[in-house]
Formats: C-alpha cells, structure tokens, sequence
C-alpha cells in the first residue's frame, strides 16, 4: 500500500492503547511477510515485525502459523485459536484480537535498526539518551526499562519519534554481540485478555540543526580518520605513479594458461579437458582447469562496478559535494539516482571516462598481481575483456522464476508453469556458452532458505500453489482415509480435500516425519528439474550448487540430495574459526567438494565504514583470510573461495537496498582505488603458496588469535 508521504514525515506503527488522532499523518505502509513495512523515506525502511505472543516467565507460546496478507489488511492465526486482524485506517494500524487463550501475559514487537544508525545516530527513551555506539559495546544492552517514547535518529538528524503505551518494557540492543551487525527495539507490553483492540503510531521529523555531511568530496567517511585516507584530489593522480612502483614489485609464481598450477597435470596426473572439472586423488579433491593444471579457485565477488554504486536521491545533504549528472562525471551515474564515487575517483586519478573494457583489463591484471586467479559470483560484465585476457569465472544460472512466500529464494518445483519457464530460460541463455572454457560453473542460486519449506508449506493454499496440492496427495496416499489422518496428525478433518485450503498444522512427532519426508520429495524434485535441464543445454560445466548459508548447510537430508544433482557444494561461510570438522561432515553426507562462495572481514577503524564481521586493523583482514582459506584448502575437501568483494561498498550504503544498504569495508580497494595493502599483503602471502598447503608440502597458517581457532 502506498499512500503520499510528506518529505520527512511519515507514520511507523508502534505498539498504544486507545490511540487516536483528529487528523492522522499520511504513511507508506504495507503488509509483508515478515511484518508491516514502513517506508520513512530518507530515514529508511523499517518492518515492525508480527507479535509474539509470550506467557508465564515471558516465553514464546502460541506460535504465529498463517498469514493472509492483502493491501490495507492482515489476518493472523496463531496456535491455540488466536486471531489477530491488522487493518491500516486513515494512516493507523489498527490491531484487534479474537479467541484470545487466558494463559497469554504479554505481547511483543520487535523492530530491527541498521548498523548504519552508528554513524552519529542516537536514541532517546524517557529521559535516557545515548548514541549507537560506532564499535561493539562492552554490554549489548544499550537501554532496558519502562518508557512511553522511543525516539530514533540518524546521521541526518532525522528521526523517528516512536510513542508506546504506559507500562511497556523497552529494550535497545546492539546484536554485534551475536555477530549480527545491526540493533533491536522490543516492547514489551502486558496484555490482558479483555483488551481486543490496540493501535499503533509514531512519527518522522527533522531537526532544526543541520548536520554536517557525512560523505565527504571523494565519497570517503567525513566524520573519521584512518592511516591512508586521500585528503585532496591531488593524491588520486599521484596515486597513478605509486600504483605503477607497487604493482611491479609484486611477483605472483608463474601459472599455467587458465591461472592454474604450472606443470601439475603431468605431475598428478590430471585430465586436460578442455574444460574446468573435478579430479579425485587419494582423499583429496582437485578442481582442474582446461588445460589439465590444478587449480584453487581464488575468487573475488563483484570485480565489476555494483557494490560501491549508492543511492542519493533524497539525501543530497549527506554529501559535501555530488558530481554533476553529465559532462566529465557521467559514466560514474546509473539511472540518475545513484552515483559510484569510487568510478568518479577513477575518472579523476586516469583523467578519462569509464570505459568497460579498460576498466576490466585493470582489475583484472592487479587480482593477477595479488594471486587472484578467478573471478566469483555477482561479477557480471566484461565478458569479452575476460575473454582476451583469459581470465575465468563463475556464473549463476538464469531460471527467470519468483520464490515461494516465506520461503527466500525457493521456488514451486511441482508448478508447471515455473517448471516450463526454467526449461525455457536454461534453453534460451545456456548454448550460447556452453563451450566456453572461462566458465568454472554455475550457482543455481544465492541463500536460499531451504529449511523453511517444511514450515511453509502446510501454510499455503492448494488452489494458489502446486506445491501445497503435492503435499495434500502425500497424505491421503499414505494414509488412505480421513480418520486414519486424524489419528495421526491430531485434527478433525471430514474429507483429504479440507487440507488444501487450510493452514495444516504440524503438532504431533507423526506429523513432524511426515513433512520430513515431504520435503524430501520436495528438494528432489526441485534439484532434479535444475539438473536435467542444466545439463541438457550444458554438458561441459560444473553445477555449483546454491551458495547455502550455514543454518542451511547443517542439514543431512538437503545435503543427501544435493550430492546427487550437483557438482560442487557452494556454501556462504562467516566464520572466524574454520571448524573443519564441520566441512567434513558436510563432506561426508553430500560426498561432493566444497565452495566457500561467500566471506570477508571488515575493519572499521581503518577505512570509515561500518558493519560486517569486524576485526581491528587492515592487517588482521590478512590474517583472518590466510587462517580460513590455507585451512580450508589443508582439508582436501575445498575446491575453491570467493572473497567478497573486489571494491569497498559506499559509505551510505549500496544503491540496491535503498537508503539501508549494507556499507561495510568488504573490498580489497577503497573508494580511492587505493588497494588496502596491509591486508593484500597477507592474502598474497597465501595466494602465492596455496598449491604448497592444497598439496600437503607445509602445513596451513594457524593465526594465533582465540577467536580464529577450533578445538576438535
């Protein structure tokens, strides 16, 4: 739902009693999965996450298990016969109860804050006040107490002024003490039984005072100070002559045509293919590239522009200086709302415009120079300029297909209109590359969360979804009648056919096992519809796998299947520690190598960014990348990594995500194009070597830090 929105005002729903208001504010509000989204512009978006409903000692009871969401309204089922109806009036939520069970206490909201809000935002609660602490605080709990305001503002001066009712509990917590860089505000309010209906408000303003700019004239941090900051224009062309003395003193070993490991296929006695494949020697797996050479897959994320591109439409102010839309500065805009100050200080440094290809040639001979042998996910253009310098890469298939609702980048495989859209994007942009020897292998996808089927699903509607229809046929084959389901499953149905439409709910061990053997059939049939199609249109190319996240991962049965169907296990690990007892139980149920597609370190304090997993200094960067790729290639069972990414993302966060986007010190170069040389010093000290650790010839790098260590 989308109704106007002053400039700086705006409504967020906020937990009152008996809340009204003769003249309402407009609002952006709209109902999603996980909450009430609220778009306060410039200030950002924010989901007031659905109630949970708690009981004696404050614990979670009568679990939230369907949601029917429509434009201006919601209606929540929650175990125990609770309703909740959710309704947007005139700007309000209006939230009111039914079938209220009597052992409910209290009810909470909870709503998350962006890491950015620590660079210079503050809260206020009552009479307390505080700022979001740049750096993990000693205590995580910034503000715990009874409070009828909340106010949040940010780096702007703008800010969200937030009234909940008398007697609620109100608590603000810094999660970077669970290695989760972002806040939380929860209120707590006690509930009682005869209180059916509640409302829900606060407000956006600005204050008086403008606040100085946090981006200064070259897209860097004006608030903070690190060793190298550029602090003139004048630096960028003298950096040109600098960059020449640096980049040649570097001496990467020699390798073969494709990167790989010069004279190894003879020595190991590899495959030349012509095409990157997987060897088994002994317990060790070996990626080997076209030529037959074993190859370690040193990858970089996103060595194309995207990352450092920013969103300022809006929030013109929280810029010193923005380069003009045309003339000299205009190869660094993309759409007209978003700019890339690390492509404007590239035009300055070089003094011409960004051209692709020679953007690429560039990249590509400095990740060379730092042992770089590859490209990884999201990179995307430059394809021909990959092509003449032989440089290869991995890519994600185009499937061209929407995910299930509450079920991040999971779509129906059951659905034969997703199922013949797969078949025709996979035939139409396969061929045309399938015998091109740079490509490493596809991802079929990124994070999907693969564990929330067996939640979704007995959700979902069977007129809406094929997949709810599947499951539905699962349970009367196997349990033939209606009253041998109800036995089982602890309902009251009179016919199969009652199950489609209703929210199923999965209660008893039975239950549980069946959904169990449900998704099984479930992943299956999605991994086996990707991989007939794949290699129908691709038979010399790895299948990746789909870049899964550690609480993914951790799963016997996916993993099971997967190793059927794919080639390679992808898996996105942020870790300090490299438990490598882990990778080999994840090994051990797939039986295919492992891809770590997605990690990195940030130091805030030497580059004035902000977020991601933090350590100290550009030099620990180096460290915590030689600790995790060396152990993880002395495994035998890593066939590769991607470091993510090859630019810094923008100090306001990158343009993608609006005005929340992730803004952390992710990039091996600055937003001056300066490479961060302490840590590349470190990562070229393991690039350089990684076949002497792959091959077993020295033992890997052991950072002595207790944070980066496991104890088997």
């Amino acid at each position: 739902m989308k109704i106007s929105l002053p400039k700086f005002t705006a409504l967020l729903l906020l937990f009152t009693t008996a809340f009204a208001a003769a003249n309402p504010p407009d609002a952006k509000l709209k109902f999603v999965d996980g909450g009430v989204e609220i778009d306060a512009d410039s200030v950002g978006k924010f989901t007031l996450e659905y109630p949970e409903m708690l009981g004696e000692g404050r614990k979670p009871i009568h679990k939230l298990i369907d949601k029917k969401l429509a434009l201006a309204s919601a209606a929540l089922s929650y175990e125990g016969g609770l309703q909740l109806d959710l309704r947007v009036e005139a700007g309000v939520l209006k939230a009111k109860f039914s079938e209220t069970p009597a052992d409910i206490k209290d009810v909470a909201w909870g709503l998350f804050v962006p890491i950015a809000f620590n660079q210079g935002g503050s809260w206020k609660a009552g009479d307390k006040t505080g700022a979001f602490p740049k750096e993990k605080p000693a205590s995580p709990h910034l503000y715990q107490g009874n409070s009828d305001n909340l106010e949040i503002s940010n780096y702007e001066g703008k800010s969200l002024a937030l009234k909940v009712p008398a007697y609620s509990f109100v608590e603000v917590t810094d999660n970077r003490e669970w290695h989760w860089a972002i806040f939380h505000v929860r209120f707590t309010t006690p509930f009682a039984p005869d209180r059916k209906e509640m409302s829900f408000t606060a407000t956006t303003h600005e204050s008086a005072a403008k606040a100085a700019p946090l981006v200064d004239s070259l897209g860097q941090s004006a608030r903070e100070d690190w060793p190298g900051k550029v602090k003139d224009i004048k630096e960028l062309a003298a950096d040109v002559e600098a960059d020449k003395s640096y980049y040649a003193n570097l001496t990467p070993p020699p390798v073969g045509p494709y990167g790989g490991l010069l004279g190894s296929k003879e020595k190991l006695g590899l495959k030349s293919t012509g095409f990157f494949h997987l060897e088994k020697k002994g317990e060790r797996w070996l990626l080997a590239d076209p030529a037959g050479d074993a190859f370690f897959h040193l990858g970089l994320c996103s060595a194309q522009p995207s990352e450092d591109y920013t969103l300022v439409k809006g929030r013109e102010s929280s810029y010193e200086w923005l380069p003009p839309h045309d003339g000299e500065f205009a190869t660094a805009w993309r759409d007209g709302n978003s700019v890339s100050f690390h492509l404007v200080n590239m035009i300055r440094k070089f003094g011409e415009p960004i051209d692709s290809a020679r953007y690429t040639t560039r990249m590509i001979e400095r990740m060379r120079k730092w042992g770089f042998n590859s490209s990884g996910a999201f990179t995307g253009g430059g394809l021909e300029t990959r092509k003449a310098l032989n440089y290869p890469g991995t890519e994600h298939l185009q499937l061209g297909v929407e995910a299930l609702p509450g079920i991040g980048q999971v779509w129906d495989p059951f659905d034969e209109k997703t199922r013949a859209k797969i078949e025709e994007s996979l035939a139409k942009s396969l061929p045309e590359r399938a015998d091109d020897p740079l490509i490493i292998g596809y991802f079929i996808t990124n994070e999907p969360i693969y564990e929330n089927i067996q939640h979704v699903v007995p959700s979902l509607k069977a007129s809406e979804h094929a997949c709810k229809r599947r499951f539905v046929q699962l349970l009367e084959q196997k349990y033939k009648s209606p009253a041998a389901f109800n036995t089982a499953w602890k309902t009251s149905i009179k016919a199969f056919d009652e199950l489609g439409e209703m929210v199923v709910p999965v209660e008893t061990a039975t239950a549980k096992t069946d959904v169990q053997e449900y998704v099984c059939i479930f992943l299956e049939e999605y991994f086996r519809l990707v991989s007939e199609n794949f290699r129908k249109h691709d038979t010399h190319h790895l299948l990746l796998g789909s870049r899964l996240m550690p609480g993914t991962i951790n799963d016997e049965q996916l993993c099971l299947i997967m190793g059927k169907y794919v080639d390679v296990m992808s898996f996105n690990y942020y870790t300090n520690a490299m438990d490598t007892g882990f990778l080999r139980r994840i090994h051990g149920w797939c039986g295919r190598p492992i891809m770590l597609s997605e990690f990195y370190w940030s130091a805030a304090k030497e580059s004035g960014l902000t977020g991601g997993r933090e350590v100290a200094t550009q030099q620990e960067r180096g460290l915590a990348y030689r600790n995790y790729v060396e152990q993880a290639a002395a495994t035998g069972l890593v066939v590769g990594i991607e470091w993510f990414t090859l630019n810094d993302q923008a100090v306001t966060g990158r343009w993608f995500q609006g005005y929340d986007g992730e803004r952390a010190n992710t990039g091996v170069l600055s937003v001056a194009d300066r490479p961060w040389k302490a840590a590349l010093a470190e990562m070229m000290a393991t690039n350089y070597e990684i076949y002497k650790v792959l091959l077993g010839q020295r033992p890997p790098f052991q950072w002595d830090d207790p944070r980066f260590n496991v104890t088997h």
